[in-house]
């Protein structure tokens, strides 16, 4: 991929972290400090190798499948946005109680001191073409549920992808879903490195991040929601009468590869049969590259989705 300016991103991420060397600012005093013990914890978390510095301004990455220009907030009650070539945006808001305002690292790290109670929030740019927005929960009386509004382009939803995050799609074209974005699945850690139980559930188009701390929690924890949007990730989902469809050798649009066709040693017509048999829906891989999805789709593997999981496409 090559980077346009600087690669930026939004990422989403919960926080709870201690024990990191403080970073120097180039002014003094309180709110410095603050500050600067905020960036400390969440660089101590998340590293800053891939840290692509301030997108405050809004930054474009450019990729062989498109641009992406990606802004995250100057103050702690903005949105991040991740908007794709065709300006379709994804934003999501962080979960603050006081609209701070950001101060930015050398490193690239935006930091907004005690925006909630007994919390701080941060966001970060990656090289990657993703984000963070750190949430530092500083001691045990911070709440350990986090809710991010996600805003979604018209048509655009979620789908569960089995590993406890979520893709965002849109339509294949004619039938099914493509995956345009990533929530990728959570993750928290204690001062002490040691992982902290964390899931992801949804409230209509509400993220909500449940971290499990207890009592030999070492506090401050952190936890990561991140996510993209703009750069086809290569899943397509199809619902159940759809899946039917092809469960009985018929095409559902005309760049499906023929149900007859082995996909890993496997018909797509039997795994859709299996996925019918078992009050599920079929899914499968296309090669990310071809933008719009066309016959001469490279399938790279396909499963079944749904069924206890509750997704709501697959019904």
């Amino acid at each position: 991929m090559k980077i346009k300016n600087s690669v930026r991103a939004a990422l989403l991420t919960t926080a709870l972290i201690a024990g990191t060397a403080v970073p120097a600012f180039a002014a003094g005093g309180p709110a410095v400090s603050s500050a600067a013990q905020a960036v400390a914890a969440v660089q101590k978390a998340t590293g800053t190798a891939d840290v692509a510095g301030d997108s405050t301004q809004g930054t474009v990455m450019a990729t062989d499948r498109g641009s992406v220009t990606v802004t995250t907030p100057a103050s702690a009650e903005g949105r991040i946005s991740v908007a794709a070539a065709d300006d379709s945006a994804v934003t999501m808001g962080l979960p603050a109680a006081v609209d701070a305002a950001g101060t930015t690292s050398a490193a690239g790290t935006t930091v907004y001191p005690d925006a909630a109670a007994h919390t701080d929030l941060a966001t970060q740019a990656t090289t990657v073409g993703g984000g963070r927005a750190l949430v530092t929960l500083k001691d045990a009386a911070a709440p350990t549920t986090q809710r991010f509004d996600l805003g979604l382009p018209e048509g655009a939803s979620l789908v569960a992808d089995g590993n406890g995050g979520y893709d965002i799609v849109t339509s294949a074209g004619g039938a099914g879903l493509v995956a345009r974005g990533h929530i990728d699945a959570p993750w928290a850690k204690d001062a002490n490195g040691k992982s902290v139980p964390t899931r992801y559930s949804l409230e209509g188009n509400t993220l909500i991040q449940t971290i499990e701390t207890g009592p030999d929690t070492a506090f401050p924890v952190v936890a990561d929601p991140h996510y993209t949007w703009g750069i086809i990730s290569g899943t397509v989902y199809f619902n159940k009468s759809e899946t039917k469809v092809i469960a009985l050798g018929g095409t559902v649009v005309s760049w499906l590869p023929h149900p007859a066709a082995e996909v890993g040693g496997r018909s797509l017509a039997g795994i859709a049969g299996y996925a019918v048999a078992t009050d599920q829906c079929i899914k499968f891989k296309v090669n990310p590259g071809l933008v719009p999805l066309s016959p001469a789709l490279a399938v790279g593997g396909s499963g079944v989705y749904g069924g206890s999981a509750g997704d709501g496409y697959c019904r």
